[in-house]
């Protein structure tokens, strides 16, 4: 059974409960934690890295996370820190957009002393966003885990996340996701971010891709709302279509795409394909177990859309399974 290790932020969505978006309900969230619990929902074993505060918050998704599956050894306990929390609105497509409170959070001060204490024999997969990358320090921290992780063989999976508002300086974004490319074998981008990262850097999308594959990335992938899913590695591309649904919150479809990619990966490597692959990176280089790992992963976002909040709306195997049949 391969193991994920997602790291990241894990803080408190404040989803609206009425018409109006007067009154919230606190829901556990945050994309790398969405991953983490995504995975553990299919089955398999998944652990989570990241600061967490000891307020009651904090508390609350620390339990949420052990309830989910998720193993929670390797959070980072910031006593004297807060828990971030977002204010999400939605709009009557299902769309959302944040507001985040996420100054000296305690998911803002995992050092890379936290890293050093992980197990790396334990995990096969590290997953990983842009989130932690808006402030020097957190940065830091994120890159030497991603450079622990990528010296100890691991799959790597970046998904780019990108939340501008988070941003004092949004003219170190593009660098230091660019720092991160020779180091991630799985890179997932919406088009709306590849746009943006292609222009940063003055070129067409299409060239950006070429980038990235030149920097070492074995896959890219780039999802598009209700438009189909991109798959780019340099010796193949290929598209595969989405469901038309009628989402209700569309919070964690990203992150719920992502865990099911790596979880069927996983799969494919274990059952199909053991006998011609040495590494799970090596899964990356066949095309029919990436086809079905997006085929799946597209399932299991297009599920997540139909339940509003983040935890809860990440399908279990079971359900997946039932769709599909």
């Amino acid at each position: 059974m391969t193991t994920l290790l997602s790291f990241g932020e894990v803080l408190v969505d404040l989803l609206p409960v009425d018409n109006l978006g007067l009154t919230h309900q606190p829901i556990a969230g945050g994309a790398p934690a969405n991953v983490a619990v995504g995975y553990a929902k299919l089955g398999s074993r998944s652990y989570f890295a990241g600061g967490i505060s000891a307020d009651e918050y904090g508390v609350m998704l620390t339990r949420e996370l052990a309830k989910q599956g998720v193993d929670v050894s390797h959070l980072g306990l910031i006593p004297n820190a807060p828990t971030a929390t977002v204010l999400v609105s939605l709009d009557a497509c299902g769309e959302r957009s944040f507001s985040f409170n996420r100054k000296d959070t305690a998911d803002m001060l995992f050092s890379a002393a936290n890293f050093d204490a992980i197990n790396w024999s334990a995990v096969d997969i590290f997953h990983l966003c842009s989130n932690t990358f808006t402030e020097t320090d957190i940065f830091n921290s994120s890159l030497y885990g991603l450079q622990q992780a990528y010296a100890q063989q691991k799959l790597i999976s970046f998904d780019v996340n990108l939340r501008l508002s988070l941003w004092d300086d949004v003219s170190l974004l593009s660098r230091r996701v660019e720092q991160c490319l020779p180091y991630t074998h799985v890179l997932k981008m919406s088009r709306d971010e590849a746009e943006f990262l292609a222009s940063d850097r003055g070129v067409a999308v299409e060239e950006y891709l070429q980038f990235c594959l030149a920097q070492g990335v074995a896959l890219v992938l780039i999802t598009n709302g209700a438009e189909p899913v991109h798959c780019f590695s340099k010796t193949f591309s290929f598209e595969v279509a989405v469901p038309q649904i009628k989402p209700v919150d569309t919070t964690a479809a990203g992150d719920s795409f992502v865990a099911g990619f790596l979880w069927q990966l996983g799969q494919c490597f274990e059952h199909e394909n053991a006998q011609e692959y040495h590494t799970l990176i090596d899964v990356l280089s066949d095309q029919l177990s990436v086809q079905q790992a997006v085929k799946f992963a597209i399932k299991c976002g297009a599920m997540t859309c139909s339940v509003k909040g983040a935890f809860p709306a990440l399908p279990s195997l079971a359900q997946v399974l039932a769709v599909i049949e």
